[in-house]
């Protein structure tokens, strides 16, 4: 047993440390102050003791734990989280207990008789004698065997006796304290509760964690500040074998406070308490609407008993109503799932874009086949998307337990096979070593499923062909499958969406060809969207705007994209984010230079874009220019984005990269044939109008920098912007060398970067440019003859300082690019070869080119000035 004096608890547990910090001060103040920050901290730790317990709580298809949670927010006293309590460790929800938290459930339910040494029985006898204080008609309990659940039962009763229906005199809550602390520090002391590792979890950019510790044993978490495949939403953990998220504790990185949930559940948000600053704030609620009760089977539910269809056995669901052919699609589908080479197929797109109905179909016409024995389907589905609205629903399996469980109680139906039983004959069955089969197996919503890489693991690990299996899902996170990912509809398939759905809702006079391309446009070939602008059309009786309508629809969104939204990683949300922000196509690497620019944390943001992809988040096209990739986002996508940015923390970056961004122009499908340049060109305006405002141009200048790390033609812009605007010669001229390392043909830009170094006066490099211009591209003879002349009159001026070896070699090579070339040369350009021939120190053929200008043109000054100076025999 631990130390039980106030005086001298040490804790880790931060929240309690603090709360212990108010009891010194109220101490000192009173003791009927000291009495009621004791009851605070009792009430603060009873809430903690039943909050451990749903961290540790499994998921389950009856939501044992999220009925519990969905009480506690509506509690209205402490009493109502003593209920909670009993229920989450003696009712049936105590049956989703991991194990790793079955010590607490033991702490409380273990029994303690009248001579146990137990710092249970301490604690409770402690409360009791408090108690006994305040009111001297307490029942005994001296001679009874306790437990920590009547622990609980007597706080609430000492809470409501003194707090909320009594008013005790002063001198008998001072008469109550002592032992009230005791029993209070012997339950902080020693609970498992506070002795696990608990943290608030912060994902960087990075993809790396801040780990910000407020009890235990930070090397629980450690790994999390090293590895980048994770994807924990920011919030409260427990370590309890793994991070386990408590979603009723709220705090922040910096564990600035500590708050609980205090009951006052309306219009979707709930009160928190700070039990340390007495602080509250309200909190989002809209996860705990409908009450477990309320949940409805799911439209695409399996159904209870196999049943033949055509020639198999069969649980799957009817057909969809409704449902428009996507004859390429149902082709792959049908063709992956008959093949002998892929055990895993997986259908994987955006919410509400048809998976489960084309998976319906496919099966369906698979039915008639007489190479499968049963198609067995499995329902994680937890919202159906309806015409009229998304609802919650309950999902059939959330493990595989379960899809173990029912997969035995319909092919051994008498047998009532254990769990563990049951699990072996599905892998059985899976693996073919059962005398059932082949099967099919679908997990239709594979996204909602608890655990879904130890399903996975299993289900791929188990099955062997010719049995499949067959999965739907909104996220593609793993590698071992075959994907084929569900896109919006062709326009055909489309239009014969729009056609029907009109038909049957008694609208088609309202819709023009004009308004099924907008809707077709603004929706992506998304059928559920679709669907629900139809459905407007014919409440209101008239063609309504589609964006209006869409981004009206918050349920819908939320529904689409919630939850693909909430499990990426912060990097992948930045990007979306910034993408939602800026309704146009966005070049990927212009994007990927904005966000990696030296003002922002680093970023992995191929990863980020990687995650997107799978999510069905973004969509990618290719220019006809040069093959560069844009990225945009789905206008329902977009308007979901939007609303999500408002309250973001990611708002201010945001808004920043947003601004380099724009620079690029607004740009549609239209424009891809422009390429990239254009885009780049929009960008140079706009950083030369900023420019010429005074701006700094640090962060615009690394964008285009980025960009022509694999778009070379970047480099010519960069140094334009460079010679122009921050009037840097040599970074220009280094640029320019960038961009001929990979471009070493281009004669402008070897013209630009001679003409740089003519300005910046570094007269040997502009001649060794003139040079490699001259061997790598047929010049015009007169810019060959150019480039001699501004070689001789720099010898002559002594303006380039050459050694003897290389002054040799910088004519030689240049005497014979001309020499090659005599046929076409005129007197003027003779004469420049001769000079060149008086610096090799070769005055015969010096004389040879003079006389052949001169037979060309016998009055040419320059021919006639250097035959003089050959007849004087002057030294060059």
């Amino acid at each position: 047993m631990r130390s039980t004096d106030a005086s001298d608890v040490e804790t880790d547990f931060v929240p309690a440390k603090r709360m212990l910090e108010r009891l010194s001060l109220a101490r000192d103040e009173s003791d009927s102050a000291y009495f009621f920050e004791l009851m605070y901290l009792g009430e603060m730790l009873v809430k903690l003791l039943v909050i451990e317990l749903l961290a540790g709580m499994l998921d389950d298809r009856e939501h044992h734990r999220y009925g519990l949670e969905y009480r506690l927010l509506r509690a209205d006293g402490i009493g109502e989280w003593a209920n909670i309590l009993d229920e989450a460790v003696s009712g049936t929800a105590s049956q989703h207990l991991t194990n790793l938290v079955r010590d607490s459930q033991t702490a409380l339910t273990v029994n303690c008789g009248p001579e146990d040494t137990s710092w249970q029985r301490a604690a409770v006898d402690s409360l009791h004698r408090a108690c006994a204080k305040i009111d001297s008609k307490v029942d005994d309990i001296s001679g009874r065997r306790v437990n920590l659940r009547i622990w609980v039962r007597t706080f609430v009763w000492l809470r409501n006796r003194t707090r909320g229906h009594g008013a005790p005199k002063t001198d008998r809550l001072s008469a109550a304290c002592l032992e009230l602390d005791r029993s209070l520090m012997l339950l902080l002391a020693n609970a498992p509760s506070f002795q696990r590792p608990w943290a608030f979890l912060k994902r960087n950019l990075s993809g790396k964690y801040r780990v910000s510790l407020f009890c235990g044993d930070q090397e629980k978490f450690a790994y999390l500040k090293k590895e980048r495949d994770h994807s924990l939403p920011d919030g409260v953990y427990l370590f309890i074998g793994e991070p386990r998220r408590t979603p009723l504790v709220f705090s922040d990185s910096d564990l600035t406070d500590f708050f609980l949930p205090n009951g006052n559940f309306r219009k979707q948000a709930f009160e928190s308490l700070s039990y340390i600053t007495d602080e509250k704030q309200d909190q989002d609620g809209s996860s705990y609407v409908l009450p477990v009760e309320a949940l409805p089977p799911s439209e695409t539910a399996a159904q209870p008993d196999l049943d033949v269809v055509g020639n198999v056995f069969t649980n799957m669901p009817p057909r969809r109503s409704g449902y428009v052919e996507r004859a390429s699609l149902e082709s792959e589908l049908k063709t992956r799932i008959t093949d002998g080479r892929h055990p895993v197929v997986t259908l994987q797109g955006r919410g509400g874009i048809g998976k489960t109905s084309l998976a319906l179909e496919v099966l369906h016409q698979m039915a008639g086949s007489d190479s499968v024995f049963a198609i067995i389907w499995f329902s994680a589905r937890d919202i159906d998307l309806l015409a009229e609205g998304p609802r919650v629903v309950k999902a059939d399996v959330l493990s595989v337990e379960d899809i173990a469980r029912d997969f035995a109680n319909m092919m051994r139906p008498s047998e009532s096979l254990k769990s563990k039983d049951a699990l072996s004959y599905l892998t059985e069955c899976l693996s073919g070593t059962s005398a059932d089969g082949p099967f099919i197996f679908v997990v239709d919503n594979f996204e909602t499923i608890r655990g879904q890489a130890e399903l996975y693991a299993f289900l791929s690990n188990a099955v062997r062909l010719p049995n499949k299996v067959l999965i739907t899902t909104r996220t593609r996170d793993f590698k071992a499958d075959y994907p084929i990912e569900v896109r919006g509809m062709a326009r055909d398939e489309f239009a014969h969406l729009v056609t029907d759905t009109a038909i049957r809702l008694g609208i088609g006079e309202l819709l023009d060809e004009s308004y099924r391309d907008d809707l077709f446009d603004e929706s992506g070939g998304h059928p559920y969207i679709a669907k629900v602008m139809l459905g407007e059309v014919a409440h209101a009786g008239r063609k309504i705007n589609v964006k209006r309508v869409v981004a009206s629809k918050d349920a819908m969104l939320d529904a689409l994209f919630e939850r693909s939204y909430a499990a990426l990683a912060p990097v992948a949300q930045r990007i979306f984010l910034t993408l939602c922000s800026w309704r146009s196509l966005v070049p990927r690497i212009g994007l990927e230079a904005v966000l990696l620019r030296p003002a922002n944390e680093r970023m992995d943001v191929e990863r980020g874009l990687t995650e997107l992809e799978q999510s069905s988040l973004v969509e990618k096209n290719s220019d006809e220019a040069d093959g560069g990739e844009f990225l945009s986002v789905p206008l329902a996508a977009a308007l979901f984005g939007k609303k999500k940015l408002v309250t973001s923390p990611l708002k201010i970056a945001v808004d920043a990269d947003l601004q380099l961004i724009k620079g690029f122009g607004a740009m549609t499908t239209t424009d891809l044939g422009q390429g990239l340049g254009k885009r780049l060109d929009r960008l140079a305006r706009a950083i030369a109008e900023r420019a010429e405002k005074g701006a700094d141009l640090t962060q615009e200048l690394a964008v285009i920098e980025y960009i022509a790390s694999e778009y070379p033609p970047a480099w010519l812009t960069l140094a334009e912007l460079q010679r122009d605007y921050v009037n840097s010669i040599d970074a220009a001229v280094r640029y320019i060398n960038r961009y001929l390392e990979s471009n070493p043909t281009d004669q402008d830009a070897w013209r630009r970067v001679i003409t740089l170094h003519r300005a910046g006066g570094d007269s040997l490099a502009e001649m060794h440019a003139r040079l490699q211009l001259a061997e790598l591209a047929t010049l015009p003879l007169s810019e060959l003859s150019t480039a001699a002349a501004r070689l001789n009159g720099l010898l002559s001026r002594r303006e380039i300082s050459l050694d003897a070896d290389e002054k040799r070699l910088v004519v030689r090579r240049l005497r014979a690019l001309l020499e090659k070339r005599v046929d076409e040369a005129g007197a003027t350009d003779l004469s420049r070869l001769a000079w060149l021939c008086m610096y090799d120190h070769d005055t015969a053929a010096a004389n040879k080119w003079v006389s052949a200008g001169l037979a060309l043109d016998p009055e040419n000054a320059h021919c006639l000035k250097l035959r003089s100076r050959i007849s004087g025999e002057t030294d060059y």
